[in-house]
């Protein structure tokens, strides 16, 4: 009997150390459980950082590039003049200048305004440099008075129309000349009209003081930088000519060549 009741005894104080221990069991399982939870939270919290951190650099880096793009476009097409739309333009003999044909004007006449390139801008115009209008009197009539710019690309067809007058202004003062170079200089004058038209300084040129003496010095024009032009032509130069010259009335179009095609 004694020895029922003892083994009665060990079976229940057996049974209250297994809930124990499954008790204190769960309880140690519980916190590493909340550990592993807390860890994953942690990583994942650094992880969505990290990656906003990347979008945000990314929008920056965007945004700055598109800024600097902005100020450097501004910088090339908006300094001394208006900026203006551009095209795509086939250069060609348009103008007609040649033996061919009396000579004419009318293509340089078609490329002036109304008003001979002179224009009138406000003071408020957001220009890096704007010089004084030029102040004329008595231009047609006594007493009238005029006060503008003049635009540089219209100064530069005015120059090259006076440069082209003294090369002949009809079919006997072209006659005169060798016809190689006679249509030697009929391109010259066409092509530089149409680069001038297709550069198209927009320059508004101005009163810049007595020292200038002539129209059109003392004007700042946003150019190429020359020294950049240079090395870079005579870095990928395909010879040489410092000390010898092409042939007369070289025409890279008209160069002899062997049977293989190869120039000579």
């Amino acid at each position: 009997m004694t020895t029922s009741r003892a083994s009665e005894d060990w079976d229940r104080n057996d049974d209250k150390h297994g809930d124990s221990i499954s008790s204190s069991t769960g309880l140690l399982n519980e916190p590493s459980s909340q550990s592993r939870v807390a860890s994953l939270r942690k990583y994942i919290d650094l992880r969505l950082i990290f990656e906003g951190f990347l979008v945000f650099s990314l929008f920056i880096t965007l945004v700055s590039i598109r800024h600097s793009s902005e100020v450097s476009n501004a910088a090339k097409e908006r300094k001394y003049g208006p900026t203006l739309p551009r095209k795509d333009v086939i250069f060609g003999n348009t103008a007609g200048l040649g033996p061919e044909l009396d000579y004419q004007d009318p293509e340089m006449l078609r490329n002036a305004t109304p008003g001979r390139g002179y224009v009138t801008v406000s003071e408020n115009e957001d220009f890096d440099v704007l010089h004084p209008p030029f102040k004329m009197d008595n231009v047609f009539d006594e007493g009238d008075h005029y006060e503008g710019h003049i635009m540089a690309v219209y100064h530069q067809l005015h120059c090259l129309s006076i440069l082209m007058t003294a090369m002949g202004t009809s079919r006997e003062e072209w006659a005169m000349l060798e016809k190689e170079k006679l249509v030697h200089r009929a391109h010259c004058v066409e092509y530089l009209r149409q680069s001038i038209l297709c550069s198209a300084d927009t320059t508004l040129e101005g009163e810049t003081g007595a020292w200038a003496k002539s129209t059109g010095w003392g004007q700042t024009h946003s150019c190429v930088d020359l020294d950049a032009l240079t090395a870079y032509a005579n870095e990928r130069a395909i010879w040489n000519l410092t000390e010898r010259l092409l042939p007369d009335s070289f025409d890279p179009l008209k160069v002899p060549t062997t049977p293989d095609n190869h120039q000579q």
